[in-house]
């Protein structure tokens, strides 16, 4: 039930009385329900000390002036608690749960943000795992907010960790201070795969409403948890009249319009007395209390969702006193659907933003800052007459209404959001050997003005990944390790796909031979395998001497060097998935050694500079060393030795499998 005082001057009897007339305030929160749980995840890394575009102040200390601005905003019930990394030692293992989440007390929470001391590295994945386990044993929803201005620099995977906190049923939303594109991509999953908020605010005016946005969705219940957010479609009772013979008081009623009904549904009242505004004689949630206070003036205060009325009032001696508070407000009822099916949307997210006075609807956004929130595909709200824009955001897919809400009215807006589902799952088989790394989905699309012509909308390291997407054509991809898979979708509006991307990969192995030699390849040796058929080339390198790679299906160019020289082999193979292929590189490699001398068989001159090219001019290897050796590709040279004096030139043929000395006799 609603927290409910009074004076203390009022008796037992008129308390009793006062707790009788009250039952049909409305609880705060529904039975069986728990408070919502929230831990603050706040960036102390060390350029969180640099400065925004444009603005004095520091991203610190916008972020913790927002943070305190924004925590005032959230219902008194939730549990909040606090989180910071690299403000310590700022290495990568310097994370701290400063505050367990408790009810929230404001001061609480900020005082650890005062002697905050950003230093160092930036171990965000690491705090976040952390910063879960103090939810792990928490009733209630639970969720993360991180606030920060780069991505993780200690290298961690963070999707692997956004779909651990997904399987213990914790939701990230991830404000940005500044964030860099760049880093907005890396830190993309954690929201995706959690079901948070990504925000990013690009500039100091934007830091605090991002902070608050945030809180408002971590704090926020789902909806039907609340007696408030319930639609309320069908006529509802009016209040009760007042009898002639009722004790005196305060009788209390809201209107939403002037000559309007009284309101039925519960509204949070406040009575203190004239001049004396923190002295509180009532506060509660009810649809029409009566409030037992003695004769004289006193200020009364109703609230419903963004609307509030406030009136002067003279309490009579010997009679009841009504009140009839206008709200100056209308109620919206809220309903996103899916444009094909109609069905009901649970999984979506709806703001209301004050639009302000004039304003029209923006295409890439709410207009102004969210006043109303839910969580479900739908929810009432009372707003003070206006105009307002309704956001509906369902995975990847942002559907914005513009709306006119007039004073005395019940309205109701329905939203169809034209949407396609898609859930991936990966098949693997012989895979034994990347079994460590998971499998990472992602989405992208054909962008001409992005790096190499595609971009990526979601990504998601969930087992069964699942995305909500406009209809269009996109790429679905499946990573693990180096291995990939992809498909082409085209998504019409309620398409609902579901999608299996084998990741069993083509098993090479690579071998290099020596032609014309029975010994055993005795320089270093590497490998470089590039896949033909795909756009941009992809390529891995290994300078294992016999490795084992696994590979997607498909087309691939091997090259294969030995030596630190010229001698290289190239092949082309195809690979089917799951099929072990060989493949032998034949080198055709000499070892030449080369030596300057005064006479034939006399000792090597020490001031000799060599240069040794190849038919086509180039120069393959070139050393100042008086007898100097190398493995070279077999084929035709011009051996050249240069002294002080004068230059000497050869030519020679190297023969595969052969190793050669060649005396050059100066005359």
């Amino acid at each position: 039930m609603a927290t409910t005082m009074w004076s203390s001057g009022l008796g037992w009897g008129v308390r009793a009385l006062l707790a009788l007339l009250l039952g049909g305030i409305g609880p705060a929160r529904a039975q069986g329900t728990d408070p919502p749980n929230v831990i603050i995840v706040f960036d102390g890394s060390g350029s969180i000390w640099g400065n925004m575009e444009g603005a004095r102040q520091s991203k610190l200390v916008l972020a913790r002036d927002g943070l305190r601005r924004a925590l005032s905003t959230i219902g008194p019930e939730t549990r909040v608690g606090l989180a910071g990394f690299g403000h310590r030692r700022g290495d990568c293992g310097d994370v701290e749960v400063m505050i367990q989440p408790e009810r929230l007390d404001v001061d609480r929470v900020m005082a650890p943000l005062g002697p905050y001391n950003p230093r160092g590295r930036g171990p965000l994945t690491l705090a976040l795992r952390e910063a879960a386990k103090s939810l792990s044993n928490r009733n209630g929803p639970r969720s993360l907010v991180l606030i920060h201005d780069d991505a993780d620099n200690c290298q961690p995977d963070l999707c692997a960790a956004a779909a651990e906190l997904r399987a213990a049923g914790i939701t990230a939303h991830v404000v940005g201070l500044a964030a860099k594109p760049a880093d907005l991509a890396k830190m993309a999953c954690l929201p995706q795969i959690t079901g948070g908020r990504h925000l990013n605010a690009q500039s100091a005016d934007q830091v605090a409403p991002a902070i608050e946005e945030a809180l408002r969705l971590a704090s926020a219940e789902p909806a039907g948890a609340s007696p408030r957010v319930a639609p309320r479609t069908g006529p509802t009772a009016a209040p009760a009249p007042i009898p002639a013979d009722a004790p005196p008081g305060l009788y209390l009623r809201a209107l939403l319009a002037a000559k309007g009904e009284p309101v039925s549904w519960p509204v949070q009242w406040t009575v203190t007395g004239e001049g004396q505004p923190g002295a509180v004689l009532f506060e509660g949630k009810a649809a029409s209390p009566m409030v037992p206070v003695a004769p004289g003036r006193y200020i009364v205060e109703a609230r419903d969702g963004t609307a509030v009325a406030r009136q002067t009032v003279e309490v009579a001696d010997k009679a009841p006193t009504a009140i009839a508070l206008v709200m100056n407000a209308g109620t919206l009822l809220v309903r996103a659907q899916m444009q094909k099916t109609g069905a009901p949307l649970d999984d979506a997210i709806i703001t209301i933003n004050d639009a302000g006075q004039g304003a029209e609807t923006k295409k890439d956004g709410p207009a102004g800052p969210p006043v109303v929130l839910f969580k479900g595909g739908e929810g009432v709200a009372t707003l003070a007459a206006g105009r307002y824009v309704v956001h509906v955001e369902l995975g990847q897919v942002r559907v914005d209404r513009a709306v006119v809400v007039p004073a005395g009215t019940q309205g109701r807006i329905d939203i169809a959001v034209n949407a396609a589902r898609v859930q991936l799952t990966a098949s693997m088989r012989d895979i034994a050997e990347t079994a460590d790394s998971p499998v990472v989905f992602s989405i992208v699309e054909d962008d001409p003005d992005a790096p190499r012509g595609r971009r990526e909308v979601a990504r998601s390291a969930a087992r069964q990944a699942e995305f909500i997407l406009p209809p269009g054509t996109y790429y679905a991809i499946a990573r693990q390790g180096g291995l990939e898979a992809r498909e082409q979708l085209a998504l019409g509006p309620g398409d609902a796909v579901k999608r299996t991307l084998s990741l069993t990969p083509g098993r090479l192995a690579l071998a290099t031979k020596l032609v014309g030699s029975t010994q055993a390849p005795s320089e270093a040796v590497s490998y470089r395998v590039e896949r033909v058929d795909s756009s941009p080339p992809e390529a891995v390198t290994t300078s294992r001497a016999a490795p084992v790679l696994l590979l997607p299906a498909g087309r691939y160019r091997v090259e294969g060097r030995y030596g630190a020289m010229n001698v290289r082999t190239v092949r082309e193979i195809e690979l089917k998935a799951g099929v072990p292929q060989q493949l032998s590189l034949e080198q055709q490699a000499a070892a030449l050694k080369l030596r300057l001398t005064g006479s034939p068989g006399g000792p090597a001159l020490a001031d000799v500079f060599w240069d040794i090219r190849d038919e086509a001019g180039r120069s393959v290897w070139t050393t100042g060393q008086a007898e100097p050796s190398a493995t070279l590709q077999a084929g035709r040279y011009l051996v050249r030795a240069e002294t002080p004096q004068k230059r000497y030139d050869r030519q020679i043929e190297l023969r595969s499998g052969e190793s050669r000395q060649v005396e050059v006799v100066a005359d």
